[in-house]
């Protein structure tokens, strides 16, 4: 029975065990899991505010850390450098009290003539040796028979410890010894005795002196005070200098920054003033690089179209060294103006392309507004194209627009006593070609095909405020508006006449 109760017990002293060693050692584990936690959430917070500064400040603050670190190790340096020479000329100094003392009282030491090895203690003293603040001599016997305070070596008084006296008594060598205010040199007096061959050192006393820390630190800490105003000044000179120099590259960069900012609403006319011929002062020459051929960009894409502009975009990254032509399904818009012969003949030049740029300007956003492009602009003609589902509508809706819209504006020019002008219309939906047309050197990105030379031929038919059609096409759009029947002509190319028609917009819908 005893047997089951000791093996039910090893197993739970062992559980004990562990928990022991488990709670013992998790105060540990959780003080260094929070410190490192700590630590970690400290250096976040750090650097993303680090992170949020301005860059002169981020240099300044970079800039006086490294002189700081820089000062302060040259500081440790020095310092202990500084330490080491006063503390070799310390000893050297104090050695050669020493020294000196011991030879003078030797052979008084030895003839028992304690009054008056008292005179050279109180020399050494009187030599005003700064720093040095006393001087004793102790005989073999570990007895003070001299010091510079007479009145230790009155009534037997003891200035020194039994086991320090031990240590004394003990030397063979000449020693240092470091106290809280002090440092004593000690020096062990021996007489050698020859005899033959043989030679014997008998110990008569050791001499020591003490000379003040203070002493010895004064010129360390004023050294420290000279070296921490030189690091101070050198890195207040420092961080200033760094932040106005990193004022004037964070003005480039700001510039730069504004400058972005005005292209990318639409601003090309900003310009950086180049300062320096540094890496920033060449990223501002690029930059108004950039702008200039932003701008004749811009400039260019007024003279090309649409289409063109789309074609370009869609295969700038391609490979292919020719764009490939394509059959689709368009609707074409042409727009004349009536009459323009004589209108150019009556009116300067500049109030000809003042008067024909109103119009076309105003038929082109409505070709826009429908969702077709401005192909080309030929003189006073205008030809806009119709892609989509919805292309029979928008070119009919563009078409119509666009004589009610001249109308409205000829009302007012009248008013005025301006130049107005009429445009006729052409409208035509069917196949074409899509594709580059032109030579190697000068090329146009459009349609051809019979569709645009029937549309251009309604074009031509049509009178001021018309909108021409073929009779075929008509019925494509017939429950929109009514038509007015033309009759057929003839078309160069075509065995069979066409019938056209005119769409009378000018009456209401037909549903």
């Amino acid at each position: 029975m005893a047997n089951i109760i000791l093996k039910k017990r090893k197993p739970k002293s062992k559980l004990n065990i562990s928990q022991i060693k488990n709670i013992l050692m998790s105060p540990g584990k959780n003080f260094f899991l929070y410190s490192k936690k700590l630590f970690n959430s400290a250096w976040t917070v750090s650097k993303g505010l680090f992170n949020s500064f301005p860059i002169k400040q981020k240099l300044s603050i970079i800039i006086g850390l490294i002189v700081v670190a820089v000062i302060f190790v040259l500081s440790i340096i020095f310092q202990q450098t500084e330490k080491k020479l006063l503390q070799s000329k310390l000893e050297e100094i104090c050695n050669l009290s020493v020294q000196y003392l011991s030879y003078v009282i030797q052979e008084d030491l030895l003839l028992g003539e304690y009054d008056r090895i008292k005179a050279p203690v109180l020399r050494i003293k009187n030599q005003n040796i700064k720093g040095l603040d006393y001087a004793w001599v102790i005989n073999r016997y570990g007895v003070c028979i001299a010091h510079t305070n007479l009145r230790l070596t009155e009534g037997e008084q003891q200035f020194i410890s039994e086991d320090h006296k031990k240590f004394l008594l003990a030397l063979k060598t000449p020693a240092v010894k470091e106290h809280d205010t002090h440092y004593d040199y000690y020096y062990p007096i021996f007489e050698v005795k020859k005899s033959g061959a043989e030679q014997t050192s008998v110990f008569l006393g050791v001499t020591g002196i003490g000379f003040s820390k203070e002493v010895l630190l004064n010129p360390i800490r004023d050294a420290q005070k000279i070296i921490y105003m030189i690091a101070l000044l050198v890195t207040l000179l420092s961080v200033l200098g760094i932040y106005f120099l990193s004022q004037r590259m964070v003005q480039q960069i700001q510039a730069l920054s504004e400058g972005a900012r005005q292209i990318g609403q639409g601003n090309l006319d900003i310009k950086i003033s180049v300062n320096t011929r540094d890496e920033l002062g060449q990223l501002a020459q690029e930059f108004n690089n950039m702008t200039m051929h932003l701008k004749e960009k811009l400039q260019m894409q007024k003279f090309v179209s649409q289409m063109t502009r789309q074609m370009i975009k869609k295969n700038l990254y391609s490979n292919e060294q020719s764009i490939k032509s394509e059959h689709c399904e368009i609707g074409v818009l042409f727009s004349d103006v009536r009459d323009f012969a004589r209108f150019s003949q009556r009116n300067k030049p500049e109030i000809v392309v003042a008067v024909i740029n109103i119009y076309l300007d105003l038929q082109a956003k409505i070709i826009e507004e429908n969702f077709g492009i401005v192909d080309k602009f030929m003189g006073d003609q205008i030809m806009g194209v119709f892609e989509g589902t919805n292309k029979h509508i928008n070119t009919l809706n563009a078409a119509v627009a666009i004589q009610k819209e001249i109308s409205k504006l000829n009302f007012k020019r009248r008013i005025s006593n301006l130049e107005i002008l009429t445009v006729g219309i052409g409208i035509n939906i069917g196949q074409a070609v899509l594709g580059n047309i032109g030579s190697q050197d000068r090329m146009d990105y459009t349609v051809v095909g019979d569709v645009v030379n029937l549309a251009s031929r309604f074009c031509d038919i049509a009178k001021q405020g018309q909108v021409i059609t073929s009779s075929q096409l008509y019925s494509s759009f017939k429950f929109f508006y009514p038509m007015a029947k033309l009759g057929a002509i003839k078309i160069k190319g075509r065995d069979e006449p066409v019938e056209i028609c005119n769409i009378d917009y000018h009456r209401d819908y037909i549903m």
